[in-house]
């Protein structure tokens, strides 16, 4: 096996150094005839040596030997005595104290194996900082636009801008010269720097043409004023006509239903002593429906009315409720809302009883012609069962 070459202490190395020094003392003095001396005087040199090894930085073992091999050796352990017996259990029982230079220490490899873990993660992170701040500041370098642009005359950049192929074309000029610079690319960049040039070089035919800009603006903003304006004057327009046909719809409706009102008075009225009894046929009876009464004359005086034909296919829900509430606006106040449910129910219980079956007969009926009461039956019925739907709706 061979020898294990310890690296000396610098007090071990001191120790050694010292040793060196005594050994060539002596070999002088032996060479020089200073060896014989009483016995007295070498045990007060010997108790001498061994005081000074005591007052050295270290204490070390007393060898067997002196040669030259302690250089590659080392300083042997001395054999333990009582006393230094009594040191290691108490050195052993101080809380483990670190002492590098105690043949008993034992190193503790976990603290060591963490402490080298925290040293390698302190560099990792201070190599990432390193890091981070090389990237920041070559990101700023080519953020800071400190190079010189490549020219526009020639390569890909003049002929982007010659063909169009340039997203430059995509923005008004003052558009394009408020970007940020910090977006653009290189070609945009060259543009953006050759516009800004042109306009300080070119100042009056820039103003030139912001000026035609100016105009062109106010002359659009004129035709969208005159645009707007005459889209709301044909908004009050048709909305003025459709306010007088609705009025003359309900004008309509009320002169049809004054008719109706009046036809009922003359048919509930008593005949006159004296008179022939009028027989009625189908179409004079006044049915609920505007088809049934006598449309308004016109303006122009015309007096000649179109005659009155109803079917039973007339006689429908629907016809009957839009004639009794036609002249109801459906946007009643909410004040209103309890008056017009009373309206509509005095409308619909009159015209129940002027259509009620026993009293139409005994009323209305006897009036009818023959040939006719049958499909008076078969439209009062319809009336009638329309009116009940109407009721239970309310």
């Amino acid at each position: 096996m061979p020898k294990l070459h310890l690296k000396r202490t610098p007090e071990e190395e001191a120790a050694r150094q010292w040793r060196k020094q005594q050994k060539k003392e002596a070999k002088r003095r032996r060479k020089h005839g200073l060896e014989e001396y009483d016995d007295d005087a070498e045990d007060s040199a010997h108790r001498s040596r061994k005081k000074s090894r005591r007052n050295s930085p270290i204490d070390h073992p007393s060898q067997k030997w002196d040669s030259e091999d302690e250089d590659f050796i080392g300083p042997q352990p001395e054999p333990e005595s009582s006393s230094s017996k009594s040191k290691s259990k108490s050195k052993e029982h101080s809380k483990n104290a670190y002492d590098p230079y105690s043949h008993a220490y034992k190193p503790d490899y976990d603290s060591i194996r963490a402490e080298v873990e925290d040293q390698r993660f302190r560099e990792k992170l201070s190599m990432a900082f390193e890091d981070d701040e090389r990237l920041d500041s070559v990101e700023a370098r080519f953020n800071a636009f400190a190079h010189v642009p490549r020219h526009w005359g020639g390569g890909s950049a003049g002929q982007s801008g010659s063909h169009g192929g340039n997203s430059r074309i995509n923005y008004d000029d003052d558009d394009f010269m408020r970007i940020d610079p910090m977006t653009l690319d290189e070609e945009e960049y060259v543009e953006w720097i050759r516009a800004g040039m042109y306009r300080k070089t070119h100042a009056q035919e820039y103003e030139e043409k912001e000026r035609k800009k100016a105009e062109r603006a106010a002359k659009r903003a004129q035709e969208k004023a005159f645009r707007e304006e005459s889209e709301r004057l044909e908004k009050e327009a048709a909305e003025e006509r459709r306010r007088r046909k609705q009025e003359r719809e309900f004008r309509k409706w009320d002169y049809a239903r004054e008719e109706y009102n009046e036809r009922w008075k003359q048919l509930l009225a008593p005949v006159p002593a004296g008179e022939p009894d009028i027989t009625l046929g189908f179409d004079d009876v006044p049915w609920p429906i505007a088809s049934a009464q006598q449309q308004k004359p016109s303006k122009k005086g015309n007096s000649t009315s179109k005659a009155i034909e109803v079917s039973l296919n007339d006689l429908t829900r629907d016809a009957i409720s839009l004639f009794l509430f036609s002249t109801t606006v459906s946007s009643v106040p909410s004040s209103n809302q309890e008056r017009s449910k009373k309206d509509r129910k005095d409308k619909l219980r009159e015209t129940f009883l002027r259509f009620h079956p026993d009293k139409f007969e005994g009323r209305v009926m006897p009036r009818v012609k023959e040939d006719e009461r049958d499909r008076v039956r078969q439209a009062l019925g319809i009336v009638v069962r329309a009116l009940n739907d109407l009721m239970e709706q309310g």
